[in-house]
């Protein structure tokens, strides 16, 4: 028998999560119908009927669906999320200038979040923060049954007020509080020194990212064609289709890879202008904490211009999300398509693959420039 791949099982589940959210909000919040639950959901029916009938104490129906809801949902995979009432509200206000501790964090399902990074001169770093570090409670809410997207909603805020994380650490806890920064006011940072190369790091694939370096950095990378360093350590935030446009600024081709979605539909994405910066000599920079548009840019730029890629495996989570509003005024991100490469290799689960390793202990810029630079024509 053929054996179903482990990203097919993900864009089933996803749509049976679905199927599910339907079923429950008609047959078991107030208002609904009533209507018995299909085949394979009569056990989940039936659980949800003895907690509503048989326990010891009366409970509110919204609440143990919220429950069912936030477990079936965030089990799924690392980007698909339940969003109560509050965490939907926080998530369509973000504008990409929220401020943060400082910690890049990843997370899997029935895991405490950890921390991939800590940012340089952040609070999280002024206060002993490490890589490696678990956090078990973000304001004194347990993070255990929590999404990717519910901690980074709860890490960042809007202003500078400290937000209280507790933080594991082989067999010590701390309680610590962590106040808040704005720490990348722009998408980007571009940097020129003696003796080495460019280096842009993209903080986030903002969808005005593309057109800002074509405003205020490829301009003088054509002019002088030194080699360029891509630091995408650590980022994670940003879209999906800007970071196709970024890759079309190093190249041109008309199979970049494609997105899977739920029964084998296969949507290729291309990139098809002439690449402005085509000629730059580049490396690229990735880390742990490099995920989702960052991964794509990596991963294309590696295959399909055969960029040499520097660092430490990333995590896999190159994927779209569907969102679906609730009728009681919450939501979910269902993951809905995963990224392959033109090769068929899946940056989902898989991720990216560095060309030169840099064990994990000594991921300091210092160990990435003696990589790099033999890499690189010289300067």
């Amino acid at each position: 028998m053929k054996k179903v791949p482990r990203y097919r099982w993900f864009l089933w589940a996803a749509f049976l999560a679905a199927a599910l959210f339907f079923i429950l909000q008609m047959g078991f919040l107030p208002g609904g119908h009533g209507a018995p639950a299909p085949k394979g959901f009569e056990l989940l029916d039936s659980l949800m009927r003895l907690v509503r009938n048989d326990y010891l104490e009366e409970r509110d129906p919204v609440q143990t669906a919220e429950g069912t809801y936030r477990g079936l949902v965030n089990s799924l995979d690392p980007l698909s999320a339940y969003l109560t009432k509050d965490l939907l509200a926080s998530y369509k206000a973000r504008t990409g200038m929220e401020t943060e501790p400082g910690v890049v964090v990843l997370k899997r399902y029935a895991g405490f979040p950890q921390v991939m990074a800590v940012v340089e001169k952040s609070p999280a770093e002024a206060l002993g923060i490490k890589t490696g570090d678990l956090l078990s409670a973000i304001g004194g809410r347990n993070t255990l049954s929590m999404s990717l997207a519910e901690v980074k909603l709860l890490l960042r805020g809007t202003n500078d007020e400290p937000v209280r994380l507790r933080v594991l650490r082989g067999g010590e806890t701390l309680e610590l509080s962590v106040p808040r920064a704005l720490l990348f006011p722009a998408p980007f940072t571009f940097a020129r020194a003696d003796g080495k190369p460019a280096v842009l790091r993209v903080h986030r694939f903002a969808s005005s990212l593309v057109s800002d370096l074509r405003r205020d950095v490829v301009p003088d990378l054509k002019r002088r064609k030194t080699p360029l360093v891509l630091d995408v350590r650590s980022c994670q935030d940003g879209e999906l289709e800007e970071a196709r446009k970024f890759v079309n600024l190093f190249a041109k081709t008309a199979d970049a890879g494609h997105f899977e979605s739920l029964g084998g539909a296969k949507e290729t994405i291309s990139c098809p202008d002439e690449p402005e910066l085509g000629a730059i000599p580049l490396v690229v920079w990735i880390d742990a904490g490099t995920a989702g548009p960052a991964e794509l840019a990596a991963g294309i730029l590696q295959e399909v211009r055969k960029t040499k890629v520097v660092g430490f495996a990333t995590s896999g989570l190159v994927g779209r999300t569907t969102f679906f509003s609730l009728k009681d005024d919450s939501a979910v991100l269902l993951t809905s398509g995963v990224f392959s490469l033109p090769s068929g290799r899946k940056l989902w689960d898989e991720g990216v693959r560095p060309d030169v390793a840099i064990p994990i202990d000594k991921l300091n810029e210092k160990s990435y420039l003696e990589k790099t630079i033999p890499l690189l024509p010289k300067l």
